[in-house]
Formats: structure tokens, C-alpha cells, sequence
């Protein structure tokens, strides 16, 4: 009897180790839309928003890497547009990126959602720096949709000058958000 229930109890590990190296390997790729975007403050309280398509997803099964075109930002005034793309110096730094653990984010079952907050490692302008996001998720069928945000990214602390016209200047806080779709193969 106790053979058997060795050879039980061996088997169920076994199963576990087998499901664990699984799901350790399992890996996001995008599909479907993605987008990023920001949000600041201008003089008189205007509000300052800018946003992409140009969003890109990978995950190596131990982390997640979320890469943002920045060249591609929109917001809705060539001027400021330039401006933007200026002061964020894109010819030289095009991309930001977050790097999260994957093991620390919650991934919701069949029909259902999670969220929760995270601790990663946003790079912009050359600089790394940590950051806390929140984020919620949605499985529908075998498709992920991730929305994400950081709240009051202090720009300064990356090294970049916040665009100014005549004197008056954007806020350094701005907040980020970016919404992806994926596939957890």
C-alpha cells in the first residue's frame, strides 16, 4: 500500500513540476490594437494628452516588456507635437519601455478579470528608474486585454526639461497609460 501511495505522491509532483515549467514558459504576443498615451497639465490648468499606436509587446516567460514608440505621438497640434518630441529628445532616445516580472502579475481565468498593482522598471530617455502601475485584465476566449497606468511620472527625475513657451511650462508629473491586447501562448 504504501508503494502505491509513494508512486501516487510522486506522480502528483512530478504533474505539479511539469505544470509549473508550463506555465513559467508560457509567453504574451500581441494581437489586436494597442495604444499609450499621457496625460499632463499646461499653464492655466489645460489639459495636455498625447498618445500612439505604436505599442509593442514581448515577454521572454520571466518578464514582460512593453516598448512605446515615441516618435509616433499625437497630440492633436503639430506644434506641440514638436515640442513634445523635442524635449522628449526621440531622434536620440525613440523608444520608453517597462519592464515588469511576469511572476508579479496577476493573470485572470477563462471569462473572468484581476488586477492589481506592480512594481516595474520604466525607461525613458535613457534612464531607468522604478515605478508602480496599475493595472486590470480580461480573459475573453484566449485573448488578454491589459490596461495599465502610472500616476504622476515625475519627468525631471528622467532627465528631461519640460517644454516651456515664453516662460510658462507643462507640469514635470504626468500620468501614462497604455492598453494592449495578447495572447498567452
Amino acid at each position: 500500500m504504501k508503494t502505491l501511495q509513494s508512486r501516487w505522491l510522486a506522480s502528483g509532483v512530478l504533474f505539479a513540476a511539469l505544470s509549473f515549467s508550463l506555465v513559467a514558459a508560457a509567453k504574451l504576443s500581441s494581437t489586436g490594437s494597442a495604444s499609450a498615451g499621457f496625460a499632463a497639465k499646461g499653464p492655466g490648468g489645460i489639459n495636455i494628452d498625447g498618445k500612439t499606436s505604436d505599442v509593442r509587446v514581448a515577454d521572454d516567460g520571466t518578464t514582460v516588456t512593453i516598448t512605446v514608440g515615441l516618435g509616433a505621438i499625437d497630440t492633436g497640434m503639430g506644434l506641440r507635437d514638436k515640442h513634445t518630441k523635442e524635449a522628449l529628445e526621440t531622434d536620440q532616445f525613440p523608444t520608453a519601455e517597462i519592464k515588469v516580472a511576469r511572476g508579479d502579475l496577476k493573470f485572470p481565468a477563462a471569462g473572468a478579470e484581476s488586477s492589481g498593482d506592480a512594481k516595474g522598471k520604466l525607461k525613458i530617455h535613457g534612464q531607468t528608474k522604478d515605478v508602480t502601475f496599475h493595472y486590470s485584465a480580461a480573459l475573453a476566449g484566449d485573448t488578454l486585454t491589459v490596461k495599465g497606468s502610472a500616476k504622476q511620472v515625475n519627468m525631471t527625475d528622467f532627465g528631461i526639461k519640460t517644454p516651456s513657451y515664453l516662460g510658462v511650462g507643462v507640469k514635470p508629473e504626468i500620468d501614462i497609460t497604455v492598453n494592449f491586447q495578447a495572447k498567452d501562448n
